[in-house]
């Protein structure tokens, strides 16, 4: 053994390895199960082609190998190997028959009685078979391949992707490549790249420091980024877009690639408001109302370049525009972080830019380190934090081909996301007990509408606008109103499954579709624990007082859609909660049904797109994980300066909020070790 080698003490969980690769293979009975479940969900019709005949059994399958643990891969194979048997579908109402061997209508009964089981497990096994056959049927290519379109498009009105961006601007990161084990030496090596990872590198590298960035995901450009759905997931997102609760109880995305999440998001830049910072004091961080913290807001708006002036509005935007104005109800203009952004193509910049005008850490604040002399290795994740007689002193990391990486450093930064860094810090060997709780995640719900008029929701700018009007129900506590633009994938993850029939009539209705989102302020939250194969697993719900806070403002959308024309309202419940409000009932009534459905784990269907506080700073070692600046409690010299370090949920997209707390605790990292 290596004396002069840094050592870490006994660690929490394995070092997980790389993720796998390649096709789960299913034997004949597992593959028979898989195609009727497919073909159950999405039995097409009308010259539309069934799930087995646009090829999703093996897309599912190619989904499912991206999931990193072998333990949950296994458990699909072990399902589908029971799914076709006559006592599982005995069990599910169906009769002593096969699965594959009913009628569609039976089919359908027995998928639906795991939709409203009375056990969670049923329910969350139904929500990932639901999502991830119909993410695969609406975003695969139809049988002529890529390029040609969808069948399945042209029946419920979508264009597709954008396709192949043209003459993309070359690449101007030149990562290390790594071709076999090595070992670096700097003065601080930063884990993760995204809002938080990116400005620190830029601002410790622009300050003198000798910088080793690791990212975990890969290095995309304009080149790769065409607004495919299916591969902009697998490619980008953690997971592959499938990461969720143990439970299924709330998706998680967040990205995998060289940027994070600033490449990903919906570029929506709000500075973190005033009540949130006075919180954050009270919470023992006085610097959240300093002057420092005004400069290093004014200082990240400055340099992704926020402003208001490429909102040009798009159906979407006039309707709830025209919804708020009825109701007398606030509304105003979303500032995001573009520079020459135009609406043909920012309807699927979630899959990353092809214009370049987002401005996300890739093309600002890691540029800006790449250019100070920073070196940025991507495809390697961080397994350990190394440190000896209390302090940092380098990170051990893998590439995803095999190779070891060791960065010795004067210091870390742990920037990986409010998923990986605490994970990542109980893999070294932290044990305070704070390490993955207080987790926030923003849960939202969305209430759509339908209308006579096209809306075409995939339209237009990402959005144009907001509202607050329910932002403050209790202390700074409650709901902000947002909207996007709406891709297949995103009203079939948010809208309930009840049967073929009544799902192909939804997405048909695509182009009438608007939506109203629900994003809540949560203020009690779930934890991330580390599973034997030192991975993220999530546990979270919805609090008494959390949940009174989404109810009302799943009522208060129902107001707006109402307000906006809707000829019909419905959430995204899993079971039908709807109401016609010229004919068919109104919102108490509405609300009555969502109550009766439920707000819990496969019940109500929440989504998460920010991921917040699991490693949080205070004052104090009994309530948080680190100090004020960011530093660990337990190891010198180790900071946390990404979202996990929130002392609370941000209330608001949080990527500006992040941008600013790392900027403010990286300059201060920068002076001590000048």
């Amino acid at each position: 053994m290596d004396a002069s080698r840094p050592r870490a003490p006994a660690a929490t969980g394995a070092v997980p390895k790389p993720a796998p690769t390649g096709h789960v293979l299913l034997r004949a009975r597992q593959r028979r199960a898989l195609e009727a479940i497919c073909d159950t969900f999405a039995p097409g019709g009308d010259g539309v082609p069934s799930a087995t005949e646009m090829g999703v059994p093996a897309a599912v399958m190619a989904v499912v190998a991206l999931n990193p643990r072998q333990a949950e891969r296994r458990q699909v194979a072990q399902l589908l190997a029971l799914w076709d048997s006559a006592l599982l579908t005995a069990l599910g109402g169906g009769g002593l028959q096969r699965f594959s061997e009913l009628a569609l209508p039976d089919r359908e009964r027995v998928l639906l009685s795991w939709a409203d089981s009375g056990v969670p497990q049923r329910r969350a096994a139904f929500q990932a078979l639901r999502k991830a056959v119909l993410f695969c049927y609406y975003g695969l290519p139809g049988p002529a391949g890529v390029g040609a379109g969808s069948p399945v498009w042209d029946a419920i009105g979508y264009p597709g992707p954008l396709g192949s961006p043209k003459d993309p601007p070359p690449r101007t990161i030149t990562p290390v490549a790594v071709q076999s084990d090595a070992e670096l030496a700097c003065d601080v090596c930063v884990v993760g790249s995204g809002a938080g990872g990116g400005v620190a590198a830029a601002v410790l590298a622009e300050a003198g420091l000798d910088i080793v960035v690791l990212e975990a995901g890969d290095y995309f450009s304009e080149r790769d980024f065409d607004g495919d759905e299916l591969s902009g997931f697998s490619r980008l997102y953690l997971n592959g877009g499938g990461m969720a609760s143990h439970d299924q109880s709330i998706g998680l995305l967040a990205a995998s690639c060289l940027g994070g999440t600033t490449v990903v998001n919906y570029t929506f830049s709000f500075r973190t408001p005033d009540k949130v910072r006075s919180e954050w004091a009270r919470l023992g961080v006085a610097d959240a109302t300093s002057e420092s913290f005004d400069r290093s807001l004014d200082v990240v708006c400055d340099r992704i370049g926020v402003n208001v002036e490429h909102n040009i509005p798009s159906s979407r935007d006039r309707a709830i525009k025209r919804g708020l104005d009825r109701l007398g109800w606030h509304s105003e203009s979303v500032p995001r972080n573009v520079r020459g952004c135009t609406e043909e193509v920012c309807r699927l910049c979630h899959y990353g830019c092809q214009l370049g005008a987002k401005q996300s850490t890739l093309k600002t604040w890691l540029q800006d380190a790449h250019d100070a002399g920073a070196r940025i290795l991507v495809r390697t994740r961080a397994t350990r934090v190394l440190h000896e007689r209390g302090a940092a002193t380098g990170v051990d990391a893998h590439t995803t081909d095999g190779q070891r990486v060791t960065v010795r450093a004067r210091a870390v930064v742990a920037a990986c996301g409010a998923l990986q860094t605490p994970v990542l810090l109980k893999r070294s060997g932290l044990a305070n007990a704070n390490i993955g709780k207080h987790l926030k995640l923003h849960p939202v719900m969305v209430v759509w509408g339908l209308f006579d008029e096209p809306i075409l929701p995939w339209e237009g700018m990402l959005a144009g606008l907001y509202s607050d009007e329910h932002a403050d129900m209790d202390d700074g506590y409650g709901v902000k109103y947002e909207h996007v633009a709406i891709p297949p994938s995103i009203l079939l993850a948010l809208s309930p499954w009840r049967g073929a029939s009544q799902h192909a009539e939804l997405m048909r209705a695509l182009p009438h579709t608007g939506g109203v989102g629900v994003l809540l302020r949560d203020r009690d939250g779930g934890q991330v624990n580390v599973g034997r194969d030192g991975r993220p697993i999530v546990k979270w719900r919805l609090s008494e007082y959390d949940r009174g806070h989404m109810r009302r403002g799943v009522e208060g959308a129902a107001r707006i859609t109402e307000a906006m024309g809707a000829k019909r309202v419905y959430s995204s419940h899993a079971k039908w909660v709807s109401y016609d409000p010229s004919h068919d009932g109104d919102i108490a009534r509405f609300m009555r049904h969502a109550d009766a459905c439920g707000w819990g784990a496969g019940q109500a269907q929440h989504l998460s797109f920010h991921i917040m506080g699991s490693a949080r700073i205070s004052l104090s070692p009994d309530t948080s994980a680190c100090k004020s600046d960011g530093e660990t409690w337990d190891v010198r010299n180790l900071l946390v300066l990404d979202g996990s370090a929130f002392p609370s949920a941000s209330g608001v997209n949080p990527m500006v909020s992040i941008e600013a707390l790392a900027h403010m605790n990286a300059t201060a990292l920068a002076q001590r070790l000048q």
